[in-house]
């Protein structure tokens, strides 16, 4: 019979859960994706690596980091009972001090009123609306200066005084180094939020379940030169809750150990204050895990239930969203693609906004990869720790598990990129990830508002997430593997002549290999050996060329003839490398084969 031919693109992702008659009909899909990542620009991208963040420990020893948060041109990472920055991930400098600063005079405060009178004080030249201030103990912030010696509170005082000492928060590089720590016990996981304020870069707030909530500003003038300003919530603010987030122009917590199913909110526009007619606490009557802002609502996640919260600004309205399914980590809480996904206990899950307004539904995304929920993630949830990002520029979701105790080449996580169909459906495909050891992780935006990524494992380093071509130094061994094809007919013997594979090569990259099986693995037939594709040329763009590298003339995706040998009724096929080369994309094949012979 004449030769015949098939062209597959790859697309849909990772298919653990299909039927092989399903499969026969989606061959572009995956049967193992590993260290690869499903492309919005089509086809499967080896997944590109990570490196260290600067050169030095983050407490100078192995203690493993709790939390991590981009602020002040700079990484804040959590370890231990304390709280560090970095620049450069080469310096780090512990922050949880007592930065407030003596000034000018003493002063005198009545309980019950706001008023600050000074005595040899220069409140004019030395202090600004907006200033965080301590006096007697208490702290306040300034809403208004009315003189050298007179300025006002934005509460009242708790307990008379006179003849005090007025401290301003802030100190510089100098002060806070010779400053007292802030003791804190050894912090859990932690959660981080950002309240947009009067302050260069916002007030960075941190939650770890064990202490109050931490306040953080770092302001940097054109010169350089750091102020550092740290304190912890005292204010009526829950002592010790795990969750973090702002919504409605306010501070809101929750998880504290004395109430898990109570979220607290601050005053409005007073983040730091949780007394006041605008300030609350709202009882869901389950425990909660995660909250996160979306649209005009706040939703409240909880064990076995998920909430939405509204109204703060007049009378507080909870409405459930589902009393059926609740979310096993808040950890895994992201916003993508207009919807936040999490994790239940059924897989992944979206809450998605419909056409009419305020209605809420529940999705599941993860059917595909059900396999994974059920055999590594779900029975293993006591030793896992849980870590999420989204990855914007690719449109996707990374949800790491780390199993305590499991060597970091080991550690797996999933891949989700959000994409449209061609019918106009959204949807996930999925891929895994060896070999990347996030127990925490971090993405956000730079100064410059350029995405940023970092994730953290046990060893006391910061690393740059998603950058390179290794694995900090380490092979990236990846493998996609097509499901079984059939050609059409799976009652017809094949004779495979050559494969033609599209693959784009990012630069110089590894030696690619290719594998050819037939009949579902039988070992009973003669199978050929694996095939070398070799290095690719990547293709040369005028201006970024590099001669004897790239190749000028080489198309986009440019065809590697590979002849293979053997016969059989279906047969699958493999593409594999392992080494630091750069990154590159398999976009499809084309098959050439010669029918045979009918059972």
């Amino acid at each position: 019979m004449a030769e015949q031919g098939i062209s597959i693109n790859c697309e849909g992702g990772l298919d653990l859960v299909s039927s092989t008659a399903l499969l026969f009909r989606t061959p572009g899909v995956a049967q193992r994706l590993n260290n690869f990542e499903s492309s919005i620009h089509g086809g499967y991208r080896r997944v590109s690596g990570f490196s260290k963040f600067g050169s030095s420990q983050v407490t100078g020893s192995t203690d493993q980091i709790e939390g991590l948060f981009r602020y002040a041109k700079g990484v804040v990472a959590c370890a231990s009972s304390n709280i560090f920055y970095s620049a450069d991930g080469t310096t780090w400098t512990q922050v949880n001090k007592d930065t407030y600063q003596s000034k000018t005079g003493t002063v005198s405060v009545t309980s019950g009123s706001a008023t600050i009178t000074g005595s040899g004080t220069s409140f004019t030249s030395e202090f600004a609306v907006g200033d965080d201030i301590l006096i007697n103990g208490e702290q306040f912030l300034v809403l208004s200066i009315a003189s050298d010696t007179s300025m006002t509170a934005d509460g009242n005082f708790q307990s008379s005084a006179s003849s005090q000492v007025i401290k301003k928060n802030g100190s510089n590089v100098t002060q806070l180094n010779s400053a007292s720590a802030v003791s804190r016990g050894s912090q859990s996981l932690c959660e981080f939020a950002v309240y947009e304020s009067n302050k260069q870069y916002g007030k960075l707030y941190i939650a770890d379940g064990i202490n109050k909530v931490g306040e953080l500003t770092i302001e940097i003038t054109n010169a350089g030169v750091h102020t550092f300003a740290f304190k912890e919530l005292n204010r009526s603010a829950p002592t010790d809750p795990e969750l973090v987030t702002i919504f409605s122009e306010r501070l809101i917590v929750a998880g504290q150990s004395s109430n898990p199913q109570q979220v607290a909110y601050s005053t409005r526009l007073t983040p730091e204050s949780f007394t006041g007619s605008s300030a609350g606490t709202v009882d869901v009557g389950d425990q909660i895990v995660g909250i996160k802002s979306f649209r005009n609502k706040l939703i409240v996640f909880c064990k076995n239930s998920i909430y939405q919260l509204s109204g703060l600004d007049s009378t507080p309205v909870l409405s459930s969203v589902t009393k059926n399914i609740g979310c096993i980590s808040g950890r895994t809480i992201q916003e993508i693609g207009g919807d936040l996904i999490f994790l239940s206990p059924d897989g992944l899950r979206t809450i998605a906004g419909t056409a009419r307004i305020d209605d809420i539904e529940l999705g599941s995304i993860s059917r595909k990869i059900l396999p994974v929920f059920r055999d590594e993630i779900f029975p293993n949830l006591s030793t896992i720790t849980f870590s999420s990002m989204v990855i914007r520029e690719k449109s996707q979701y990374r949800l790491f598990y780390f199993k305590n105790g499991t060597a970091d080449p080991q550690q797996k996580g999933i891949l989700g990129t959000f994409k449209i169909s061609s019918q106009g459906v959204p949807l996930y495909e999925w891929s895994q990830t060896t070999g990347i050891p996030a127990r925490v992780t971090h993405s956000g935006f730079d100064e410059n508002s350029d995405e940023v990524y970092y994730h953290a494992t046990t060893d006391g380093r910061v690393y740059n997430h998603d950058t390179g071509t290794s694995f900090d130094g380490s092979n990236i061994a990846c493998e996609y593997k097509t499901p079984d094809l059939d050609y059409g007919d799976s009652g017809v013997r094949k004779t495979l002549y050559y494969i033609k594979t599209s693959i784009r090569a990012e630069g110089s990259n590894d030696n690619l290999k290719v594998l050819c099986r037939y009949d579902f693995d039988d070992n009973n037939i003669p199978q050929p050996s694996e095939l070398s594709i070799g290095s690719l040329a990547s293709p040369a763009v005028f201006g970024t060329a590099v001669f004897a590298s790239s190749v000028f003339g080489q198309t986009l995706f440019p065809q590697q003839k590979i002849n293979l040998t053997g016969s059989g009724f279906t047969n699958n096929f493999r593409v594999s490398s392992n080494g630091t080369g750069s990154s590159y994309t398999v976009s499809g094949f084309y098959v050439d084969y010669i029918p045979g012979g009918r059972i």
